[in-house]
């Protein structure tokens, strides 16, 4: 978990720098720590939820599921964008904030994976 607590500290270096980009060469700039998040939390979430949900099948289906509704959830972040009040680099403090919660949710998860499995009754 602490390389996508890692992965995560990226993403939100990326989106909190999207609010701050003035120069075209800074937006290259920012793929370096896109890059490595996406990669960590992506390759590793995928392993971790492997891990902790028993059934390859299963495991990452939910893993890919996850992902698309997390996509279909962004919608209307993005359409808020067409809001005077938060605009474009709106969009990137609400990616940023999101990200900032999924990292607080590694500890919980953490705490989760550390107890012991409980047995099925019969």
């Amino acid at each position: 978990l602490t390389l996508v607590a890692v992965g995560a500290v990226l993403s939100a270096v990326y989106y909190a720098g999207l609010m701050l980009v003035t120069e075209p060469v800074l937006l290259l700039v920012l793929q370096i720590p896109n890059a490595l998040g996406f990669a960590a939390i992506s390759g590793i979430g995928l392993t971790l939820f492997q891990d902790l949900i028993p059934g390859a099948e299963m495991s990452t289906g939910l893993f890919m599921n996850a992902r698309r509704v997390g996509a279909i959830l962004s919608g209307p972040i993005i359409a808020a964008g067409a809001l005077p009040l938060l605009g474009q680099r709106g969009i990137f403090a609400i990616c940023a904030v999101l990200t900032v919660v999924g990292l607080g949710m590694i500890p919980l998860a953490k705490r989760l994976a550390a107890r012991p499995a409980e047995t099925a009754r019969a």
